[in-house]
Protein backbone atom coordinates (compact mmCIF):
# COMPACT_ATOMS: atom_id res chain seq x y z
CA UNK A 1 0.00 0.00 0.00
CA UNK A 2 1.08 3.12 -0.91
CA UNK A 3 2.30 5.07 -4.09
CA UNK A 4 2.44 4.79 -7.78
CA UNK A 5 4.64 7.37 -9.60
CA UNK A 6 6.30 7.72 -12.37
CA UNK A 7 10.22 8.10 -11.52
CA UNK A 8 12.68 9.46 -13.93
CA UNK A 9 16.05 8.97 -13.72
CA UNK A 10 18.96 11.60 -15.12
CA UNK A 11 22.57 10.81 -14.45
CA UNK A 12 24.39 13.64 -13.08
CA UNK A 13 26.78 14.60 -10.10
CA UNK A 14 25.82 18.54 -10.42
CA UNK A 15 22.86 20.73 -11.57
CA UNK A 16 24.60 22.24 -14.61
CA UNK A 17 24.96 26.44 -14.29
CA UNK A 18 22.87 28.40 -16.56
CA UNK A 19 23.46 28.17 -20.43
CA UNK A 20 26.14 25.37 -19.97
CA UNK A 21 24.60 22.47 -21.45
CA UNK A 22 24.95 19.15 -20.07
CA UNK A 23 25.17 15.53 -21.46
CA UNK A 24 24.61 12.24 -19.91
CA UNK A 25 24.39 8.70 -21.24
CA UNK A 26 21.41 8.01 -18.93
CA UNK A 27 17.82 9.97 -18.84
CA UNK A 28 14.90 7.08 -18.10
CA UNK A 29 11.17 6.91 -17.20
CA UNK A 30 10.37 4.12 -15.04
CA UNK A 31 7.37 3.25 -13.26
CA UNK A 32 8.34 3.92 -9.16
CA UNK A 33 7.03 4.90 -6.09
CA UNK A 34 8.37 2.55 -3.05
CA UNK A 35 4.66 0.23 -3.04
CA UNK A 36 5.37 -0.33 -6.61
CA UNK A 37 8.98 -1.34 -6.10
CA UNK A 38 7.95 -3.73 -3.34
CA UNK A 39 5.05 -5.10 -5.34
CA UNK A 40 6.60 -5.66 -8.40
CA UNK A 41 9.92 -7.59 -6.58
CA UNK A 42 7.46 -9.46 -4.40
CA UNK A 43 6.30 -10.89 -8.05
CA UNK A 44 9.71 -11.53 -9.02
CA UNK A 45 10.40 -13.61 -5.71
CA UNK A 46 7.00 -16.05 -6.51
CA UNK A 47 4.38 -14.06 -4.63
CA UNK A 48 1.20 -12.91 -5.77
CA UNK A 49 1.25 -9.17 -5.54
CA UNK A 50 -1.23 -6.06 -6.00
CA UNK A 51 -0.46 -1.97 -5.25
CA UNK A 52 -3.60 -0.33 -3.41
CA UNK A 53 -2.41 3.19 -4.61
CA UNK A 54 -3.85 6.34 -6.20
CA UNK A 55 -2.70 7.40 -9.52
CA UNK A 56 -3.31 10.79 -11.60
CA UNK A 57 -4.68 10.61 -15.57
CA UNK A 58 -2.07 10.73 -17.08
CA UNK A 59 -0.86 9.27 -20.24
CA UNK A 60 2.54 8.68 -19.31
CA UNK A 61 1.24 6.79 -15.99
CA UNK A 62 -1.26 4.68 -18.06
CA UNK A 63 2.17 3.28 -19.99
CA UNK A 64 3.92 2.29 -16.76
CA UNK A 65 0.74 0.90 -15.51
CA UNK A 66 0.58 -1.51 -18.37
CA UNK A 67 4.36 -2.65 -18.03
CA UNK A 68 3.44 -3.70 -14.69
CA UNK A 69 0.22 -5.45 -15.41
CA UNK A 70 2.58 -7.09 -18.36
CA UNK A 71 4.92 -8.61 -15.75
CA UNK A 72 1.89 -9.55 -13.85
CA UNK A 73 1.91 -7.68 -10.90
CA UNK A 74 -2.34 -7.01 -9.85
CA UNK A 75 -3.82 -3.34 -10.30
CA UNK A 76 -6.88 -3.95 -9.28
CA UNK A 77 -7.05 -1.50 -6.22
CA UNK A 78 -5.20 1.31 -8.52
CA UNK A 79 -7.70 4.16 -8.34
CA UNK A 80 -7.45 6.75 -11.32
CA UNK A 81 -8.17 10.28 -9.98
CA UNK A 82 -8.63 14.02 -11.23
CA UNK A 83 -5.41 14.86 -10.07
CA UNK A 84 -1.49 15.57 -11.47
CA UNK A 85 0.64 12.24 -10.87
CA UNK A 86 3.69 11.87 -8.34
CA UNK A 87 6.57 12.57 -10.06
CA UNK A 88 10.04 11.89 -8.58
CA UNK A 89 13.47 13.43 -10.53
CA UNK A 90 16.27 10.99 -9.16
CA UNK A 91 19.57 12.35 -9.43
CA UNK A 92 22.43 9.55 -10.25
CA UNK A 93 25.86 9.75 -9.43
CA UNK A 94 28.70 7.67 -11.10
CA UNK A 95 29.00 6.33 -7.46
CA UNK A 96 25.34 5.19 -6.99
CA UNK A 97 24.51 7.02 -4.82
CA UNK A 98 21.31 9.34 -5.56
CA UNK A 99 19.31 12.47 -4.56
CA UNK A 100 16.00 12.95 -4.88
CA UNK A 101 13.32 15.49 -5.96
CA UNK A 102 9.85 15.10 -5.21
CA UNK A 103 6.47 16.10 -6.18
CA UNK A 104 3.75 15.05 -4.12
CA UNK A 105 0.22 15.53 -4.65
CA UNK A 106 -1.54 15.25 -1.46
CA UNK A 107 -4.84 13.90 -2.53
CA UNK A 108 -3.32 10.66 -3.77
CA UNK A 109 -2.11 9.40 -0.70
CA UNK A 110 -4.40 6.34 0.44
CA UNK A 111 -6.16 6.93 3.40
CA UNK A 112 -7.19 4.83 6.22
CA UNK A 113 -10.82 4.15 4.97
CA UNK A 114 -9.13 2.67 1.66
CA UNK A 115 -6.98 0.90 3.78
CA UNK A 116 -10.18 -0.85 5.64
CA UNK A 117 -11.84 -1.58 2.75
CA UNK A 118 -9.46 -4.23 2.46
CA UNK A 119 -9.31 -6.05 5.65
CA UNK A 120 -9.37 -9.82 5.89
CA UNK A 121 -8.33 -10.25 2.47
CA UNK A 122 -4.67 -10.38 2.09
CA UNK A 123 -2.13 -12.66 3.82
CA UNK A 124 0.62 -9.56 3.72
CA UNK A 125 0.09 -6.10 4.12
CA UNK A 126 2.90 -4.09 3.18
CA UNK A 127 2.96 0.26 3.85
CA UNK A 128 5.49 1.86 1.92
CA UNK A 129 6.51 5.17 2.25
CA UNK A 130 2.93 7.01 3.69
CA UNK A 131 1.86 8.78 6.63
CA UNK A 132 1.19 6.31 10.02
CA UNK A 133 -2.41 7.74 9.93
CA UNK A 134 -2.65 5.56 7.26
CA UNK A 135 -1.13 2.45 8.69
CA UNK A 136 -4.06 -0.07 9.36
CA UNK A 137 -3.42 -2.97 11.56
CA UNK A 138 -5.27 -6.01 10.19
CA UNK A 139 -5.00 -9.01 12.89
CA UNK A 140 -6.62 -11.47 10.31
CA UNK A 141 -2.96 -10.95 7.91
CA UNK A 142 0.21 -13.33 8.79
CA UNK A 143 2.22 -9.82 8.49
CA UNK A 144 1.57 -6.64 8.73
CA UNK A 145 4.95 -4.44 8.05
CA UNK A 146 5.46 -0.88 7.38
CA UNK A 147 8.32 1.45 6.33
CA UNK A 148 7.50 4.90 6.98
CA UNK A 149 10.66 6.46 4.45
CA UNK A 150 10.25 9.95 4.44
CA UNK A 151 7.06 9.87 7.60
CA UNK A 152 9.96 8.33 10.12
CA UNK A 153 9.28 11.29 12.45
CA UNK A 154 5.61 11.09 12.21
CA UNK A 155 5.31 7.62 13.78
CA UNK A 156 3.49 7.41 16.60
CA UNK A 157 3.29 4.00 17.72
CA UNK A 158 1.30 2.47 15.17
CA UNK A 159 1.05 -1.14 15.55
CA UNK A 160 2.44 -3.72 12.81
CA UNK A 161 4.89 -6.39 13.39
CA UNK A 162 7.98 -5.45 11.45
CA UNK A 163 9.09 -1.69 11.01
CA UNK A 164 11.70 -0.90 8.55
CA UNK A 165 14.41 1.86 8.90
CA UNK A 166 17.39 3.12 7.58
CA UNK A 167 19.89 4.53 10.57
CA UNK A 168 18.84 8.00 10.63
CA UNK A 169 14.95 6.88 10.55
CA UNK A 170 15.63 4.79 13.46
CA UNK A 171 17.17 7.45 15.31
CA UNK A 172 13.30 9.53 14.26
CA UNK A 173 11.27 6.85 15.70
CA UNK A 174 12.72 7.05 18.78
CA UNK A 175 10.83 4.76 21.99
CA UNK A 176 7.34 4.52 20.15
CA UNK A 177 7.99 1.87 18.25
CA UNK A 178 5.09 -0.70 18.62
CA UNK A 179 6.05 -3.75 16.47
CA UNK A 180 7.83 -7.27 16.91
CA UNK A 181 10.84 -6.58 14.78
CA UNK A 182 12.71 -3.35 13.67
CA UNK A 183 14.44 -3.74 10.61
CA UNK A 184 17.77 -1.23 10.51
CA UNK A 185 18.91 -1.54 7.10
CA UNK A 186 22.68 0.21 6.50
CA UNK A 187 23.24 0.02 2.93
CA UNK A 188 26.53 -1.66 2.22
CA UNK A 189 27.32 -2.41 6.02
CA UNK A 190 24.14 -4.98 5.94
CA UNK A 191 21.26 -5.14 8.26
CA UNK A 192 20.50 -5.10 12.18
CA UNK A 193 17.50 -7.11 13.67
CA UNK A 194 16.47 -5.97 16.95
CA UNK A 195 13.37 -7.75 18.85
CA UNK A 196 11.54 -10.66 19.89
CA UNK A 197 13.75 -11.62 21.93
CA UNK A 198 16.74 -11.31 19.60
CA UNK A 199 19.56 -9.32 17.95
CA UNK A 200 20.80 -10.65 14.82
CA UNK A 201 23.75 -8.19 12.86
CA UNK A 202 24.47 -9.19 9.04
CA UNK A 203 27.11 -8.04 6.97
CA UNK A 204 26.58 -6.53 3.64
CA UNK A 205 27.95 -8.08 0.06
CA UNK A 206 30.58 -6.37 -1.62
CA UNK A 207 28.87 -5.63 -5.14
CA UNK A 208 29.29 -2.81 -8.38
CA UNK A 209 27.17 -0.27 -7.29
CA UNK A 210 25.55 1.14 -10.53
CA UNK A 211 21.97 2.44 -8.89
CA UNK A 212 20.53 2.08 -5.26
CA UNK A 213 16.97 3.74 -6.11
CA UNK A 214 14.37 1.24 -4.69
CA UNK A 215 17.22 -1.28 -3.44
CA UNK A 216 15.33 -0.73 0.69
CA UNK A 217 12.41 -1.67 -1.25
CA UNK A 218 13.64 -5.02 -2.66
CA UNK A 219 15.18 -5.48 0.36
CA UNK A 220 11.74 -5.03 2.40
CA UNK A 221 10.27 -7.27 -0.02
CA UNK A 222 12.57 -10.16 0.03
CA UNK A 223 12.37 -10.11 3.75
CA UNK A 224 8.69 -10.45 3.87
CA UNK A 225 8.65 -13.02 1.53
CA UNK A 226 10.89 -15.35 3.68
CA UNK A 227 9.95 -14.30 7.09
CA UNK A 228 6.49 -14.69 6.34
CA UNK A 229 6.92 -18.80 5.59
CA UNK A 230 8.04 -18.99 9.14
CA UNK A 231 12.07 -18.96 7.98
CA UNK A 232 13.98 -17.76 10.25
CA UNK A 233 14.99 -14.35 11.08
CA UNK A 234 18.99 -15.31 9.73
CA UNK A 235 17.36 -16.78 6.72
CA UNK A 236 15.03 -14.13 5.67
CA UNK A 237 18.18 -11.56 6.21
CA UNK A 238 20.40 -13.38 4.18
CA UNK A 239 17.77 -13.29 1.35
CA UNK A 240 16.70 -9.90 1.59
CA UNK A 241 20.83 -8.58 1.94
CA UNK A 242 21.30 -10.83 -1.44
CA UNK A 243 18.38 -9.70 -3.17
CA UNK A 244 19.43 -5.94 -2.74
CA UNK A 245 22.93 -6.36 -3.53
CA UNK A 246 21.28 -7.74 -6.94
CA UNK A 247 19.64 -4.84 -7.38
CA UNK A 248 21.63 -1.95 -7.12
CA UNK A 249 23.93 -3.66 -9.63
CA UNK A 250 21.36 -2.61 -12.28
CA UNK A 251 19.45 0.77 -13.08
CA UNK A 252 16.32 1.82 -11.95
CA UNK A 253 13.84 1.11 -8.46
CA UNK A 254 11.95 -1.60 -10.86
CA UNK A 255 15.09 -3.64 -11.85
CA UNK A 256 14.71 -6.12 -8.89
CA UNK A 257 16.29 -9.86 -9.06
CA UNK A 258 13.63 -12.96 -10.21
CA UNK A 259 13.97 -15.49 -7.25
CA UNK A 260 16.42 -17.69 -9.19
CA UNK A 261 18.74 -15.29 -9.30
CA UNK A 262 18.83 -14.70 -5.58
CA UNK A 263 19.18 -18.10 -5.18
CA UNK A 264 22.01 -18.37 -7.25
CA UNK A 265 23.41 -15.56 -5.86
CA UNK A 266 23.16 -17.22 -2.44
CA UNK A 267 25.25 -20.22 -3.34
CA UNK A 268 28.33 -17.91 -4.52
CA UNK A 269 28.18 -15.63 -1.68
CA UNK A 270 27.97 -16.27 1.72
CA UNK A 271 25.91 -13.45 3.90
CA UNK A 272 27.44 -14.10 7.38
CA UNK A 273 24.58 -13.56 10.61
CA UNK A 274 25.14 -13.63 13.96
CA UNK A 275 22.53 -13.63 16.51
CA UNK A 276 22.47 -12.90 19.84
Amino acid sequence: MGKLNVDIIVKADRIPEPDHPFYTDTLNIFPGGAATNYALSVHRLGHGSKILAKIGRSPIVKSLMTQLAEEGVGLDYVEEVDAEPNLTVIFLREDGRISMIRKKTHSLIPTPEDVSKMRGMFDVIHFASVPPTSVIYDEGARLVSYDPGPYAAEYGGEKVDVIYTNEVEYGRLGSRIDAKLVVIKRGSRGAIVLGDGIECEANGLKVKVVDTTGAGDVFDAAFNVKYSQDETVEEALRFAITASALKVERLGGTASPTLEQVEERLKKNEVKVICR
